[in-house]
């Protein structure tokens, strides 16, 4: 029974994981902003150390407990899994810090590389302090050497979390309100998933039942931001435009595929960089309707984008 709950759990996650991964990738081919690409390799480190990390070792717990491992070599191989993750870990947390100026679209006026280097040199030589202390105070054991790693990977999260969401708040000043109250929702659900996650390291070693819809939460803590980045993107992000739209090209394209009056004006209003909902005011149709001609389109093209789609058309 705890077998099955874990791999209907297991099933969740990499969905989850696959279609945040999915809705990131098609900002990338949608709108001309450095912060979606960014964003995209932010959400594949993130989930690889979800896998790695933690259903590794959940994994490997299993594995062992089968093979009548004892139980120091089970919780060494445990504590173990979490630090070879940890690579993951810190490439989104430098997308991160990349991400909070990209969304502002700010120039940062400081060396981001060398701030890096410097918060890892200070959590390194935290960490060692502290390793001293345990050990002379005789309190380092195997089992408490996963508090250690939780610990230090939320204090990492949390001075990255909270330089993002401060670069973002104190550049987007300059923005209209409704571009304000969209960044700084987003910015809120980003915190509540890092919460989200605090709980979830927390408590990893309560009862089992209690750990498996925590995972859930943990893969949901940032599914939740980047779906509702999608639902918002249009009011956010100005989509990719053709900057130099060929004729030729457009003629070629349209007597190849047939494309019709309608698809025709749909095409040139994604070169010019319209949204969908500004191409339904403008040819005064609903949204819908313009979501279903540019998938015609799409289909009759065999492309899946309106980048591939600008790519073209651009001369």
């Amino acid at each position: 029974m705890l077998s099955l709950i874990f791999i209907v759990v297991f099933i969740f996650c990499l969905a989850i994981a696959i279609g945040s991964c999915w809705i990131a990738y098609q900002f990338t081919t949608t709108y001309n902003v450095k912060f979606h690409k960014t964003y995209f390799y932010y959400l594949i480190t993130f989930f690889g150390f979800g896998f790695y990390g933690i259903w590794a070792q959940i994994l490997m717990r299993s594995l062992l407990s089968s093979i009548d491992t004892d139980i120091e070599t089970i919780k060494i191989v445990a504590n173990l899994l979490p630090v070879l993750g940890v690579p993951f870990l810190i490439i989104s947390w430098i997308m991160l810090a990349k991400m909070g100026y990209y969304l502002v679209q700010v120039v940062p006026k400081i060396n981001l590389a060398r701030i890096h280097i410097i918060i890892f040199i200070a959590i390194a030589a935290m960490i060692w302090g502290l390793f001293i202390i345990l050990e002379e105070s005789h309190w380092l054991f195997v089992e408490h050497l996963a508090y250690v790693e939780i610990g230090v990977l939320i204090l990492i999260d949390f001075i990255y979390i909270t330089f993002f969401a401060s670069v973002v708040l104190f550049h987007s000043k300059r923005y209209k309100k409704t571009y304000k109250i969209i960044i700084t929702r987003f910015i809120v659900l980003m915190i509540l998933g890092l919460l989200f996650r605090l709980l979830v390291l927390s408590v990893h070693n309560m009862n089992i039942w209690v750990l498996a819809p925590l995972l859930l939460l943990y893969f949901l803590s940032n599914f939740v931001p980047v779906f509702y980045l999608r639902l918002k993107s249009d009011l956010v992000f100005a989509p990719v435009s053709a900057e130099h739209p060929s004729e030729e090209k457009k003629a070629l394209l349209y007597n190849k595929y047939k494309i019709t009056k309608r698809e025709k004006e749909i095409i040139d209003k994604i070169c010019q960089g319209k949204t969908n909902q500004q191409i339904a005011d403008e040819l005064f149709i609903s949204l819908q309707t313009v979501k279903d001609h540019t998938h015609r389109i799409y289909s009759k093209v065999g492309i899946n984008s309106r980048l591939k789609l600008v790519q073209m058309i651009n001369g």
